[in-house]
């Protein structure tokens, strides 16, 4: 009998109980975790940013990129302007994507290289720095339009998704936004929006057509995709952190919000009325006393004692003698006085 009074119970949780509480948010975040590593595995491979020539995503541009190839046009990626420009002539076409991630003096060098230039959503500080008298007007939805102009590269693809941004010229092709979404000004053509050289929309109207027609004239074609770390010849302008991060992990940040938000819904606190439980075992008042003096006692806590017993005397006095509800020391003590005949 007395070993099993002294037998250890356990007072804190136990893994079982652990486990209990905590199974529903260890599934959620392995849930969420798994889809991240597909995220990035399937990501992982064959894949870049937007418009770029390895990307087999919807935004990216393998399809035109292979389909350069098949026209025996050699397609070379780069990421700094001296690879660029090296040994170009006026049948090499340069096709920049993102000018604005180009600083002055690299749009300075382009527009001196002698190539053929293929520019893609130029706004005024792009425009200014290759020295093209255009401006821009407005920016225009993406959808089908018709060329309306004499440009052979247009007549010939006929409707294509164009729109985005809008420059003022005379004979520009695909009106949009007060202007055209397509201009050409002798060596460098202005596109836009890049939307119908993406692999989503390639094979739509006459896309397909124009990307050819405008990439595909010389034998080569140096897509260039700037490089974070490369030497930009002159500050680069300011962009925002965002668009060096690739789509997948937005999206995953994304649904890992969704996700602690469902988690914190899930698990917070609701309140409500407040519900008493009965007691798991019943304490003696003696050994609760005791253990109470031993506390005081420990913690020398004289004055803190005393008050406790002057506390409780004087609410059993209080109840004998029928002073009502908190009465002053001083009328209690009357009423004692009274009561006892003792002074």
């Amino acid at each position: 009998m007395t070993a099993l009074l002294e037998a250890p119970t356990a007072a804190g949780p136990t893994v079982r109980s652990t486990w209990r509480s905590h199974r529903g948010m260890l599934a959620l975040g392995s849930l969420v975790v798994l889809v991240l590593a597909l995220l990035a595995l399937v990501t992982g491979v064959g894949t870049g940013g937007s418009l770029d020539p390895r990307s087999y995503e919807p935004e990216g541009a393998r399809a035109l990129a292979t389909l350069l190839q098949d026209q025996d046009v050699q397609v070379v990626r780069t990421e700094d302007v001296p690879t660029t420009v090296a040994g170009v002539d006026r049948r090499t076409t340069v096709f920049v994507p993102q000018p604005q991630l180009l600083s002055t003096a690299e749009l300075t060098v382009l527009a001196g290289s002698g190539a053929q230039l293929v520019i893609v959503g130029a706004d005024p500080s792009v425009i200014e720095a290759l020295g093209l008298d255009t401006d821009v007007l407005d920016v225009a939805d993406v959808s089908v339009r018709d060329p309306r102009c004499d440009l052979e590269v247009a007549t010939r693809a006929g409707r294509a998704l164009t729109g985005g941004v809008s420059y003022r010229a005379e004979g520009g092709c695909y009106p949009a936004g007060g202007g055209s979404s397509l201009v050409r000004y002798g060596g460098v053509v202005l596109l836009g929006t890049g939307a119908p050289l993406t692999n989503d929309h390639l094979d739509e109207d006459g896309n397909a057509a124009l990307a050819l027609g405008l990439l595909g004239q010389g034998p080569e074609v140096r897509w260039f995709l700037p490089a974070p770390d490369r030497d930009a010849l002159g500050p680069v302008p300011p962009g925002s952190p965002n668009d060096l991060l690739p789509d997948w992990v937005r999206v995953g940040v994304v649904q890992l919000g969704v996700a602690l938000a469902v988690l914190a819904l899930w698990r917070a606190r609701r309140l409500g009325r407040v519900v008493s439980e009965p007691l798991p075992v019943v304490v003696r008042a003696a050994e609760t006393v005791e253990g109470r003096g031993r506390l005081y006692h420990a913690a020398g806590s004289r004055d803190t004692a005393a008050e406790s017993l002057r506390s409780g005397a004087r609410d059993r006095l209080t109840r004998r003698v029928g002073a009502g509800r908190a009465p002053a020391p001083e009328v209690l003590v009357e009423l004692v006085v009274a009561r006892t005949s003792r002074a």
